[in-house]
């Protein structure tokens, strides 16, 4: 088993009240491995959240031991907008605001487009794009992300 896999299966259990466990990753930075747990909540994560996880995991992953001694650096972060929805807590929180969608094929002659989530169920993903409702297979969607004006 990967690293990150065995740390979020590892800390997943931990996170039972509003600040939600994300992802983990396992990477190679200039300084070294980075064990990055990504964290989120509504109203978005604060620095005191990421401490308090931070504090909350630690000692679990260091008894987990899950690199065997080699060297990491544990960073605990916000997910980040430019991060992909994954879960339904997630479009949950961008229902009825806009988003961008990418597709693996093209749908009414688009395969790139911004629109606003209005629900996501187990077959398909509805959106309203220029006033127009549509649903779109969950297969055929390449990624979700949260919309960015600039």
């Amino acid at each position: 088993m990967k690293v990150a896999e065995m740390v979020f299966n590892e800390i997943s259990p931990l996170f039972k009240k509003d600040i939600k466990l994300v992802e983990v990753e396992y990477v190679k930075r200039a300084d070294g491995m980075h064990l990055i747990v990504y964290i989120d909540k509504l109203g978005g994560v604060a620095i005191d959240d990421c401490v308090a996880v931070n504090d909350m995991i630690d000692p679990v992953i260091e008894d987990l031991n899950p690199t065997q001694d080699k060297p990491y650096i544990l960073d605990v972060s916000s997910y980040g907008l430019d991060k992909p929805l994954k879960f339904d807590w997630q479009f949950k929180k961008y229902q009825n605001q806009l988003v961008d969608v990418k597709l693996y094929k093209k749908v009414d002659g688009l395969k790139e487009f911004t629109a606003t989530l209005l629900f996501r169920d187990e077959d398909k993903t509805g959106f309203n794009l220029n006033n127009n409702n549509i649903a779109i297979l969950n297969t055929d969607i390449a990624y979700i992300l949260p919309h960015i004006d600039f």
